[in-house]
């Protein structure tokens, strides 16, 4: 029909969330719906930093059905049937007693309240602190950083650059819907300009057990001691773990319980842990910083089973050592580059790759002799070079013979 011809041309410049689209195409046939679903792979979150080329490529029914999960509060108020609202999505509501005094979503403000006494917001020190207040609600008054799901619970906390400082609130797990925590700091300084709204976070991480959604954690650029003991809990949904500039010193526990994850990023601190052994089964591994840190003992041969890797930075680390085999150049096909400069690793990759910070594909999927390649890895003028080389060499030697 016209409307699902109009609202395919929306949905696909992206007018429109994936979450109430859906539902709103109930009135077209049912090739066109599974159409809608097509168009619309990168409707969850433009900030994500999971990859889009994922959603495309190793999605199913079952990745588009799960999105549901990121539709913010303002979109699903055109279709959410929350028994407290009984009068749909009017203002009025969010001051009734059934939403207001909800346990869950009481929870929520109190645990975002905590979080701002607590790291300075109450004293301006935060660089944004919009409509959050005790007489407003997180939801209904968008507060800043604040992005809620349908049910009016808090499902991305992301607070970058603006200047929290303190100590790390005990209560964040209690966010118990949470999908995303973001409280980094970008950078310490921009073009030689301090940044004067960096988060200074002391202290522990705690428990993120009581949050069985959480997919994103990113603290990088605060002081922060320790992630959580019982970090591994949250191993079924967790994809990126950003912790960087920090003062970690040991690596999450149970580490190879982490499937799912994308993202590793726990470079300059001073985890002084030994590289986990079997680290090659995290084969959903893309990105991957441990540099400047003390890691000891050697990488096995099992990384080869991090094909999807395309970012691997293991340098300055003195004492780590063992050999990165050389059939990553043709198993690796997304690699960008490794580094290992300032490590005692060994092989045929360290002697292209040791003495640079950044080795790029480039600089070490070539040799002269191509012991690493399959005849298919081989191109046609390599192979005419090669056979014209040995006619060239025969027809002089027969030559010399006469």
């Amino acid at each position: 029909s016209s409307v699902c011809a109009v609202r395919a041309v929306a949905c696909a410049s992206g007018g429109v969330t994936a979450g109430a689209e859906m539902l709103r195409w109930v009135g077209c046939r049912g090739l066109v719906v599974v159409g809608a679903l097509a168009l619309c792979p990168r409707s969850t979150r433009s900030g994500s930093s999971i990859q889009d080329d994922e959603r495309l490529l190793y999605s199913d029914g079952h990745w588009h059905r799960a999105q549901r999960k990121h539709v913010d509060f303002s979109t699903a108020c055109g279709y959410t049937n929350e028994p407290e609202l009984q009068q749909g999505c009017q203002l009025e509501q969010r001051l009734s007693t059934a939403w207001s005094t909800d346990s869950a979503r009481t929870r929520d403000k109190q645990v975002l309240l905590g979080l701002f006494y607590g790291t300075g917001g109450g004293l301006g020190y935060w660089r944004a602190t919009d409509n959050w207040a005790e007489a407003t609600d997180p939801c209904w008054d968008h507060w800043y950083g604040v992005t809620c799901d349908e049910h009016g619970r808090v499902i991305y906390l992301e607070l970058a650059d603006n200047g929290l400082r303190g100590a790390m609130p005990s209560n964040l797990g209690d966010l118990t819907s949470l999908i995303k925590l973001d409280l980094s700091t970008t950078a310490p300084e921009y073009h030689s300009h301090e940044n004067k709204f960096k988060n200074v976070l002391t202290g522990k991480i705690s428990s993120m057990a009581a949050c069985p959604r959480i997919e994103e954690i990113e603290i990088s650029g605060n002081q922060i001691e320790a992630l959580p003991d019982d970090l591994w809990r949250n191993a079924p949904t967790l994809r990126h773990l950003s912790a960087n500039h920090n003062l970690l010193t040991a690596l999450p526990k149970y580490l190879l319980k982490f499937a799912k994850l994308h993202t590793l990023e726990l470079g300059h601190n001073k985890i002084q842990d030994a590289f986990p052994a079997d680290f090659g089964k995290l084969t959903n591994m893309r990105f991957l910083q441990l540099e400047y840190n003390d890691l000891s003992g050697t990488i096995g041969m099992d990384i080869l089973g991090m094909r999807r890797m395309r970012a691997m930075d293991l340098s300055h680390n003195p004492r780590l050592g063992g050999e990165i085999p050389k059939d990553i150049i043709v198993q690796w096909t997304e690699q960008e580059y490794i580094s290992i400069l300032n490590t005692t690793i060994s092989g045929y990759l360290s002697s292209l790759c040791l003495d640079v910070p950044f080795c790029w594909k480039f600089m070490y999927d070539t040799h002269k002799d191509l012991t690493w390649a399959t005849a298919a890895d081989v191109p046609d003028i390599v192979l005419i070079t090669l056979t014209l080389a040995r006619k060239a060499a025969a027809d002089k030697a027969l030559a010399a013979s006469r």
